[in-house]
């Protein structure tokens, strides 16, 4: 079967894909399959991934852009965030920000340039900073214990990565020596973090 593998990087699903995606789906329910069988072959054909397949799914019946014949069968709920993609979810942010990416980068690169699913990640990661706390602070020990790039997201002002927060008070006078030390990424990340304390203030 001819696949519509889409070069890595590319942003949103191409109009291909989303044939793909609609055909899998036709043909699992013609055959009486599971929706899971329709986007474990759409990765298969198209190199996505099956969670990232599924989200854009439903996201697409959500937002009414599926076909009509496909859009009659939402009786389907909407499905939620599984336990395990839930802490998936706030590692791979903390991680991204303790590299000095910024949340939208990562949700975007998580979502594989699908802006509607990447927008459904942001608010899920904000609506866990907001009310799970204490799980959000476990997945931060975990990544501490591993010795992996993670942020405080609690701290006041952008969290900053673990090797660009400086052991004593930062002064104007030692800055410049505590970017020499920095790689690019942690440095413009330090340079950020201060602006936007000063637009703070």
């Amino acid at each position: 079967m001819k696949q519509a593998q889409s070069p890595r990087g590319r942003l949103g699903w191409n109009e291909q894909e989303q044939s793909v995606l609609w055909e899998e789906v036709r043909a699992c329910a013609t055959a009486g399959k599971p929706l899971r069988a329709a986007f474990e072959s759409t990765a298969q054909r198209t190199g996505r991934k099956a969670n990232s397949i599924r989200n854009h799914y439903y996201a697409s019946l959500k937002g009414r852009e599926a076909p009509q014949d496909l859009a009659q069968r939402r009786a389907a709920p909407f499905v939620p965030f599984s336990e395990e993609e839930t802490d998936a979810l706030i590692r791979e942010v903390l991680k991204a920000q303790g590299s000095g990416q910024s949340v939208r980068a990562c949700v975007l690169l998580m979502a594989e340039g699908d802006k509607t699913l990447a927008l459904r990640l942001q608010n899920k990661y904000r609506s866990l900073l907001k009310s799970h706390e204490d799980r959000v602070r476990a997945a931060m020990e975990e990544l501490k214990a591993a010795g992996l790039p993670c942020v405080d997201p609690y701290r006041r002002g952008r969290s900053l990565p673990r090797q660009a927060r400086p052991h004593r008070p930062l002064t104007l006078e030692g800055l410049p020596e505590l970017l020499r030390r920095l790689d690019g990424e942690s440095a413009k990340a330090v340079l950020r973090a201060m602006a936007d304390a000063l637009q703070a203030v």
